[in-house]
Order: structure tokens, then sequence, then C-alpha cells
């Protein structure tokens, strides 16, 4: 009973520290919040809403809306999976940008 019950609390751990733990489900996602696949993936920085894309900071594919997390760098938009990803890409732009998760 307690190994399951420790389990449980790492794996709930584990997925809440992917993005602070916060969530941005759209209309267009699939039920487990992850971007529908038949839509075309558009880099960091190129979406618009209603795009697919991927959070420059963790990677997670979503459908951008218009109460997506967003910030403008260097005269681009760029929308973020949750809130507390949009903070970590403002103390070190440069180092998710170097590593962005190519939509190719």
């Amino acid at each position: 009973m307690l190994r399951s019950t420790l389990f449980a609390i790492a794996v709930s751990t584990i997925q809440l520290s992917a993005c602070g733990g916060a969530t941005n489900p759209s209309p267009a996602a699939s039920p487990s919040g992850l971007a529908a696949p038949a839509a075309e993936l558009k880099k960091p920085g190129e979406a618009k809403i209603g795009d697919r894309t991927g959070c420059p900071v963790g990677g997670q594919e979503f459908i951008v809306t218009d109460t997506s997390p967003k910030l403008e760098y260097e005269g681009k938009t760029y929308f973020f999976c949750c809130a507390s990803c949009v903070d970590t890409f403002k103390a070190d732009p440069k180092k998710y940008l170097a590593t962005t998760h190519d939509a190719s």
C-alpha cells in the first residue's frame, strides 16, 4: 500500500514539474490537452491563434488559443504551454531559442 502511494505521488510530481503544473487545453486539442496530430506544426515564434505549435521551453505541443500565455521577443510572439514557461523563457530567452524544439 505504501509503495503504491509513493509511486502515485512520484508520478504526479513528475507530471506537474514539466511546466509548473498549469495546463492550457483548448477546444481543438485532444482530451489529453495535446494538439490534434492533423494540424501542421508551426515553429515557436511563427504560430498564430488556432495553430499547433510547441512550447519553446518544454516542447509540449498544443493548439494556440486567445488565452495561451505569450510573450513578445525580438519582434515575434512566442506562445507557451503555461505561465511558468513564460517566466522561465524570460530568464534566458537565447537559451531556449537555441534549443527550440524544431517543427520539421
